[in-house]
C-alpha cells in the first residue's frame, strides 16, 4: 500500500467518494436494471395476460352475439328484420375476428397459439352453420333450420366454449407465473439490494476508517512534534516516509526542526561568543579611550611643533622672496656690467687699431728719417768735394743729418712707445674678452641662481600652505580623536551592555532542548576557543 501512502490527500479522499460513488453506483444500477425487469414483467402481465381476458370476453360476447342473432333469424318472420340479424351477425363475427386477432397477437406460447387456431376453426364451422340455416330459413325451412342449430351447432358451440376456456385458463396460468415470477424477482432485487448496500456500507466505512487513519495517525503525530517543539525541545524524529502532503509537512517539520536547533546551536555559540567579544571589546574600548586620550594630548604638542615649523616656514618664504628679489636685481646688474664690458672691448678694439695705423705712419716716419740721413750723407760727401765751397752745405747737410737721426731715434722710440702700447692694448683686449666670457657667465649663473631662488621661494610658499593644510587636518585630527575617546568610552557602556544581553540571551536559550548535530558540535568547538588568544 506504499503507492496509497505516497497520494495525495485530495486524491485520497476522491478516491474513497469515487468508491463510494462506485458502490451506490453498482447498487443504483443493479436496482434500477431489476426495476425495469419488474416492470417489464408487469407490463407483459398486463399486456399479454391481463389485458387479453378482456379480449377474450369480448370474443366470448361476439360470439354469444352471434348465436343470439342467429335465434333470432329462426325465431322472426319479418325480412327486414332477418336482414338486420345477418348483418349483425357479420358485424359481430368482424369483432369476433378483430378481437381474436388481438389475441393471438398476444399469444406467446404453443398451447395458446393452438387454441387460437382451434377457436378459429370452430368460429368458421359455426359460421358455415349459419349460413345453412340462412339458406334453409329462406326456404321456409325453418324447422330444419332448428334442428340444424341443435344438431351441429350444439358440439361446435361447445368445442368453441372449450378453446375459449382452455385459452383463459392457459392465460390465467401464465398471468399465476409471472406474478410469482415478478414477486420472487422483487425478493431476489430486495435481498441483492440490500446485501449490496451492506457491503457498500462496509467498504466505505473501512475506506473512510482506512483514509481517516491514513490521514489521522502521521496528523497526530505531527501535532505532538509541533507540541514538543513549541515547548523547546528539539530533540526530535519525524518517522513520516509518505510523499503526500502530510509527509511533506513532516519532511518541512524535521528541515524546520533541524533548521531551529542549528539556529538555536548558533544562537547559544554566538551569545557565548558575543559575550566574550563584548568583554573584550569593553576593555579594548577602555584602552582605546586611554590611547585616544594619550592621542589627544600628543598632537597637541604635534601642533604647537609644527605652528613652530610653519612659522619658520613662513620666514624662510620670505627670506628666498628678498633673495630672489636682490638675486634679480644682480643678474640685471650683471646683464649691465657684461654690455660696458662689451663697449669696453670695442673701444679698445678701437685704440688697438689706432695704435697700429700710428705704428704705420712711424714706419713711413723712419723710413723718411732713413732717406734723409742718406741723401745728408750723399750731401756732406759732395760737400767735402766741393771743398772750401761746399763748407756751408757740409754744416748744413751735418744738421739734416743730425735732425734725421734725432727724427729716427724719435721715431724709433715712438715705434717702441706704440709697439709696447699696442702689445697692451691686444693683452688689454685679451683681458677683456676673457672678463666679457667670465661676466657673461656669471650673468647665466646669476639667472640660474635667480631661477632656483625662485623655485625655493615658490616651493617654501607651497610648503607653507602644506603645513598650514596639516595644521588644520592635525587639528581636525585632534577632534576626531577627541570624538573616537568619547565614542570609545560609549562603545566601553554598549559593550557591558551588550555582555549582559547577551548572558540574558544565554539564559533564554538553555531553556532548550537541542539534538547533537555536526553543526552544534561544529559551534562548541569553535565556543571553545580562547579570544584572548586572538
Amino acid at each position: 500500500m506504499k503507492w496509497f501512502k505516497n497520494m495525495k490527500i485530495g486524491l485520497k479522499i476522491l478516491l474513497g467518494f469515487l468508491f463510494a460513488a462506485f458502490i451506490a453506483g453498482i447498487t443504483g444500477i443493479y436496482c434500477i436494471s431489476n426495476i425495469n425487469k419488474i416492470s417489464d414483467l408487469d407490463t407483459k402481465l398486463y399486456d399479454k395476460m391481463t389485458q387479453p381476458l378482456g379480449d377474450v370476453i369480448e370474443v366470448s360476447n361476439d360470439f354469444n352475439n352471434i348465436r343470439a342473432n342467429t335465434r333470432d333469424i329462426l325465431l322472426s318472420d319479418n325480412t327486414g328484420e332477418i336482414q338486420d340479424y345477418i348483418s349483425g351477425i357479420k358485424d359481430n363475427s368482424d369483432k369476433f375476428d378483430y378481437s381474436l386477432n388481438k389475441l393471438s397477437e398476444t399469444t406467446l406460447t404453443i398451447e395458446g397459439k393452438k387454441a387460437i387456431e382451434e377457436i378459429k376453426v370452430s368460429k368458421s364451422e359455426y359460421m358455415n352453420l349459419i349460413s345453412k340455416i340462412t339458406q334453409l330459413k329462406n326456404q321456409n325451412k325453418n324447422q330444419e333450420a332448428i334442428n340444424i342449430l341443435y344438431s351441429e351447432g350444439k358440439p361446435v358451440l361447445e368445442k368453441l366454449q372449450s378453446n375459449l376456456k382452455t385459452y383463459t385458463d392457459l392465460k390465467l396460468k401464465i398471468a399465476k407465473e409471472t406474478s410469482d415470477g415478478n414477486s420472487k424477482t422483487a425478493d431476489n432485487t430486495t435481498l441483492l439490494t440490500a446485501i449490496i448496500l451492506i457491503i457498500g456500507v462496509i467498504l466505505s466505512i473501512l475506506t473512510g476508517v482506512f483514509i481517516s487513519l491514513s490521514i489521522s495517525r502521521p496528523v497526530n503525530k505531527i501535532i505532538r512534534i509541533a507540541d514538543k517543539i513549541a515547548d523547546g525541545d528539539f530533540n526530535i524524529s519525524v518517522n513520516i516516509e509518505s510523499k503526500d502532503e502530510i509527509g511533506l509537512l513532516a519532511l518541512s517539520f524535521r528541515r524546520m526542526a533541524e533548521k531551529l536547533n542549528n539556529t538555536i546551536c548558533n544562537i547559544n555559540s554566538a551569545t557565548e561568543q558575543v559575550s566574550a567579544g563584548a568583554k573584550q571589546v569593553s576593555d579594548s574600548s577602555v584602552a582605546l579611550s586611554e590611547g585616544a586620550m594619550e592621542q589627544a594630548s600628543s598632537i597637541e604638542e604635534l601642533t604647537a611643533s609644527i605652528e613652530e615649523i610653519s612659522a619658520q616656514t613662513k620666514m624662510n618664504a620670505e627670506n628666498s622672496t628678498n633673495a630672489n628679489e636682490i638675486a634679480v636685481s644682480a643678474k640685471i646688474n650683471a646683464q649691465e656690467g657684461y654690455e660696458q664690458m662689451k663697449a669696453m672691448k670695442i673701444a679698445v678694439e678701437d685704440i688697438n687699431n689706432a695704435s697700429t695705423s700710428i705704428y704705420k705712419i712711424i714706419k713711413v716716419i723712419d723710413e723718411i728719417a732713413f732717406q734723409t740721413n742718406i741723401l745728408a750723407l750723399n750731401a756732406a760727401v759732395e760737400a767735402a768735394r766741393a771743398g772750401q765751397h761746399g763748407k756751408g752745405f757740409a754744416v748744413v747737410a751735418e744738421e739734416v743729418r743730425n735732425l734725421a737721426a734725432r727724427s729716427a731715434k724719435a721715431a724709433k722710440e715712438t715705434a717702441d712707445m706704440i709697439e709696447g702700447a699696442i702689445r697692451k692694448a691686444e693683452m688689454g683686449t685679451k683681458i677683456a674678452k676673457q672678463t666679457s666670457e667670465a661676466l657673461n657667465k656669471i650673468v647665466e649663473d646669476t639667472v640660474k641662481v635667480a631661477e632656483f631662488i625662485n623655485q625655493i621661494a615658490v616651493a617654501s610658499n607651497e610648503q607653507a600652505e602644506g603645513i598650514s593644510q596639516i595644521n588644520q587636518g592635525v587639528i581636525q585630527i585632534s577632534a576626531v580623536v577627541q570624538t573616537n575617546s568619547a565614542t570609545a568610552e560609549e562603545s566601553a557602556s554598549a559593550s557591558e551592555e551588550l555582555a549582559s544581553q547577551a548572558e540574558m540571551l544565554k539564559d533564554q536559550v538553555s531553556k532548550f532542548k537541542l539534538r547533537e548535530t555536526k553543526s552544534c558540535l561544529v559551534n562548541n568547538s569553535i565556543k571553545n576557543i580562547d579570544f584572548d588568544m586572538m
